[in-house]
């Protein structure tokens, strides 16, 4: 913990001129800043910020109470002064309530202003039993919204005039500001974390689903069979095509992917997988950057494997020619298309999708149906080949 600056030392003195007491106020306000950014913890930020209050005010005791937005209650935070002037049983505050029952402030049921306390509000015996000759309350203000309670203490009524409470409210606004920055900075840290976390394990899986479909394709290459090369052939594309999602979503710090990026790994890899190097297939994908959460990335993904691949093997037959295919990501508001037309010879006359026995096409049509709650439509395009569109919404 970081030792506490030391304040200007000004002798407490209830007859200070008005020059001592704008020098004691900008004491007051540099020694508790510097006390809350050499702190580490909120704790120690609160503690450090309670021990300058007391010491530049020249006050006995007091506590720090913050919000309990669940409860509504004042939950204590932070003590110090003289042990004889604290309850050692007082460990919340409630608005409205006072909480040393004799002359001072409390703070008001909105936590928003400075009321006199009244003798109705006061609890009986209890200035007799703690000593206190004043108290006061203080709302800690950030951003119009109350973080806690800001309580002292002294033995003296004349320790806490109207020229201290200006300054305990000043304080109050003050420790409310800083509370409210460490608590972003440490949401800030959290979010940072959790996104390193994610992207690790995203490159984490990235790699594991890389080496699986090696291994497919080491057993690819030793099977005699020619339907289970091909079956393999099938099983490592759509694994890559996953790859690829991840691989994305471990280069960013979103948990969203850019799905036109992630079209163009996947027409990538298939070209490399499905195409012949004696054969040259022209591909394009166009569109501007889409976002979307992992999961209807990961079925995309799929889907435009599945799409391309049985364009490659079903529309260019050997020697055909020319071999185009565009890829196509369009947004309306929530709506996204997916378009991936191809040059190749077209749909039979009796194709019908709902009846197809293609395992390409009957997985694309369920990821869109069941996965993107969309729909896929297969069609013949003027002048020869095939467009494939998906179409749903983020």
């Amino acid at each position: 913990m970081t030792a506490s600056p030391s304040p200007l030392s000004i002798p407490c003195n209830s007859g200070d001129s008005e020059e001592q007491q704008r020098v004691r106020e900008l004491a007051a306000l540099f020694a508790v800043s510097a006390a809350i950014n050499q702190s580490i913890t909120e704790a120690d930020a609160l503690g450090a910020a309670l021990r300058q209050v007391l010491q530049v005010l020249c006050l006995d005791s007091g506590r720090i109470y913050l919000l309990d937005a669940a409860t509504g209650e004042y939950a204590l935070a932070a003590r110090e002064g003289d042990p004889a002037l604290l309850e050692p049983t007082d460990t919340d505050m409630i608005p409205g309530e006072c909480r040393c029952g004799f002359l001072g402030y409390v703070l008001a049921p909105d936590g928003q202003e400075i009321i006199s306390l009244s003798p109705q509000v006061a609890r009986d015996g209890c200035h007799e039993r703690n000593g206190l000759g004043a108290c006061a309350a203080v709302p800690l203000l950030a951003r119009e919204r109350t973080l806690g309670a800001l309580h002292v203490g002294a033995r003296t009524h004349e320790a806490l005039g109207e020229a201290e409470m200006a300054l305990l409210r000043s304080v109050g606004t003050q420790i409310g500001f800083a509370l409210e920055n460490m608590r972003l900075r440490e949401e800030a840290r959290r979010a940072d974390a959790l996104a390193a976390l994610v992207q690790e394990m995203h490159h984490r899986i990235k790699n594991n689903l890389q080496t699986v479909a090696d291994l497919l394709s080491l057993e690819m290459s030793a099977s005699p069979s020619p339907v289970a090369r091909k079956s393999l052939r099938d099983s490592v594309g759509r694994i890559k095509s996953i790859a690829a999602v991840h691989e994305l979503l471990s280069l960013e710090q979103l948990r969203l992917t850019d799905i036109t990026a992630l079209a163009q790994q996947v027409c990538d890899i298939s070209l490399r997988h499905f195409v012949r190097p004696d054969r040259r297939i022209a591909a394009e994908v166009t569109g501007p950057p889409i976002f979307l959460p992992s999961k209807q990335a990961t079925a995309l993904a799929l889907i435009i494997n599945e799409l391309v691949s049985n364009a490659l093997e079903h529309a260019f037959p050997i020697g055909y020619y020319p071999c185009d295919l565009l890829i196509d990501l369009s947004q309306d508001g929530p709506q996204v298309t997916l378009a991936i037309s191809d040059s190749g010879r077209g749909l039979s006359p009796d194709f019908n999708l709902t009846t197809a026995k293609g395992l390409g096409l009957r997985i694309a049509r369920t990821l869109a149906e069941k996965d993107l709650a969309g729909t896929l439509r297969l069609e013949s395009r003027e002048g020869g080949g095939t467009t494939a569109t998906v179409t749903f919404y983020k």
